[in-house]
């Protein structure tokens, strides 16, 4: 007999993996930002719509080890999980950051990463792990994609539906948004009216590598652009014979594994 849990789990995987099939269709994974003071600015890149996919993910991630990093340098209090709280970090980057389309790209993006992550786990024989630091890869899921459809809720119904955000949660979710948006907000306004400057401090040498390195060393300096940590945070991508990303308290970095980006390649819709 199946688990109880491992039943509510598998029909959600089911309902997950059909709203995917229909919301990849329709949604797509597309790049290029508006020009302005509140979008990235950034060339039009020739990817693929798998590569497209794979830099929106990598750039989310990339924003919630950015939350641990702020959290330790500017000493902020967390009433909670961390990691949540980077989470929700992420979320409130994306909608501050970008433009409608670039934003509704890479909340599709990672919520595809997450559903997958989770699909793939209970294929093989995983169940969530509730005891971890790390809610379980279907809240993720529902985190980003209540958070983002609460910041512009008639502009973003469509993608909500598409994506099975249930009507109870979706009734919560604008207010959700403005209480996370307003908690991160106070300290992201803090970073921009010290102004410009290299607290971001970019690690690789030379040109970047690949499409990966180029994005994030693109978000290194456009961040610079506008902010300044209380201490300086060093970024890189590189190997760590795992599909990870992490920040490092001790040495005071962010380190966004190649191997990551190889495992988002395998959840492009």
């Amino acid at each position: 007999m199946m688990h109880p849990m491992r039943r509510v789990i598998g029909s959600l995987l089911l309902f997950l993996s059909l709203a995917f099939g229909a919301a990849a269709q329709t949604l797509g994974v597309k790049g290029g930002a508006e020009d302005s003071g509140e979008a990235l600015a950034g060339e039009e890149l020739d990817l693929s719509d798998a590569e497209w996919h794979v830099r929106d993910v990598m750039l989310a991630i990339f924003y919630h080890e950015l939350g641990h990093a702020l959290i330790d340098v500017m000493q902020l209090p967390v009433l909670g999980l961390e990691e949540d709280a980077a989470d929700v970090l992420s979320v409130v980057m994306i909608d501050r950051l970008w433009d409608a389309e670039s934003s509704e790209a890479k909340v599709a993006a990672v919520a595809n990463f997450w559903a997958t992550s989770a699909m793939q786990s209970a294929e093989a024989g995983y169940d969530p792990s509730f005891w971890g630091v790390h809610s379980p890869d279907e809240r993720r899921y529902f985190t980003f994609l209540c958070l983002y459809y609460g910041g512009a809720p008639d502009e973003r119904e469509a993608l909500a539906i598409e994506f099975g955000l249930p009507e109870d949660r979706a009734a919560s979710c604008p207010d959700e948004f403005d209480l996370a948006a307003g908690s991160w907000g106070v300290f992201l306004d803090e970073l921009e009216a010290a102004g410009p400057g290299e607290s971001l401090v970019w690690l690789g040498e030379g040109e970047p590598a690949d499409y990966i390195e180029a994005a994030i060393l693109e978000e290194v300096d456009y961040l610079n652009s506008i902010w300044t940590l209380p201490e300086a945070v060093g970024v890189q991508v590189g190997p760590c014979d795992e599909a990870n990303a992490f920040y490092d308290p001790s040495e005071k970095t962010i380190t966004m594994c190649i191997e990551l980006a190889d495992y988002a390649l395998t959840t492009a819709p």
